[in-house]
């Protein structure tokens, strides 16, 4: 009983300082400041499906995200990505939780680029369910990304998504699980092959505005540096993503003022 009450007031914490981000489902991206919208050259599941439209071949990827050093606020998400000629499939799962509460999520996702690769459109469907209690056991419904990355001029592009615009819930006979709808657009400038910058800004349909901003250095091809930060409160953000053949590693970790830190990894393998 001590465990489900501390896993609710840290979750009822989380979701009071992440009001305009999605779902504690979706672990953050490990995009510099959690500014993914407008990345287009790395699909992470649950995040915005048009960067799918950039994946050329067969890709597999793993992630695993650690809240404040709680095990039960652990997220787990796996995908898989394949490159066709009329469009890209791809397919995600994502857990959260422990055996007292818990959420899962099953999504595929079709993207497609067009104008020469400077245009790309995804969209993906979701089906969310929640353990709420023995009661009620296992309650879902579905719902829909949309995204639309696009370079607007040279070395500059654009990002819109949204998450879940038909403003789906889940209903059981003691609560309404209300899924957040969002809305975000961001930016990303590729200043030199070696320094990009990104800018986000998300709005929840029934919440604040939330702004994010990063910058990542890629000393050589095989290293990428990120900094950045989120939110009112500003959570600073520090990941590295590492290159090895068909292997890529991102780590990034971020630190809450009254929570203190999280973690996330991220590995990816590309079959040639």
């Amino acid at each position: 009983m001590v465990k489900r009450l501390l896993f609710c007031f840290l979750l009822f914490v989380i979701c009071l300082s992440t009001k305009a981000q999605s779902t504690t489902l979706i672990p953050h991206s490990f995009a510099a400041g959690n500014a993914s919208v407008a990345n287009y050259n790395e699909w992470v599941s649950f995040h915005t499906p048009a960067s799918l439209a950039s994946e050329d071949g067969i890709s597999l990827q793993l992630l695993a995200e650690n809240r404040y050093f709680a095990k039960e606020l652990f997220n787990e998400a796996a995908s898989f990505a394949i490159h066709t000629k009329p469009l890209n499939i791809g397919a995600s799962f994502a857990h959260f939780g422990y055996e007292g509460y818990h959420e899962m999520m099953a999504g595929v996702a079709f993207a497609r680029a067009f104008v020469k690769n400077k245009l790309l459109i995804g969209i993906q469907a979701n089906y969310y369910t929640i353990y709420l209690s023995e009661l009620d056991k296992y309650k879902g419904t579905v719902f829909a990304q949309v995204g639309i990355q696009g370079e607007v001029v040279r070395n500059f592009y654009i990002g819109f998504h949204a998450f879940n615009p038909t403003f789906s819930k889940i209903k059981s006979t003691a609560i309404v699980q209300k899924i957040p709808s969002i809305f975000s657009l961001g930016t990303k400038h590729v200043i030199n092959e070696k320094v990009n910058w990104t800018a986000q800004l998300d709005k929840e349909i029934q919440g604040r505005f939330r702004w994010a901003l990063g910058v990542e250095y890629l000393p050589i091809e095989q290293l990428s540096l990120r900094i950045g930060g989120y939110g009112l409160s500003f959570v600073p953000t520090l990941g590295v993503g590492l290159k090895f053949g068909e292997f890529r590693f991102n780590l990034q970790c971020e630190y809450h003022q009254k929570l203190g830190l999280c973690t996330l990894g991220f590995v990816s393998y590309r079959f040639k």
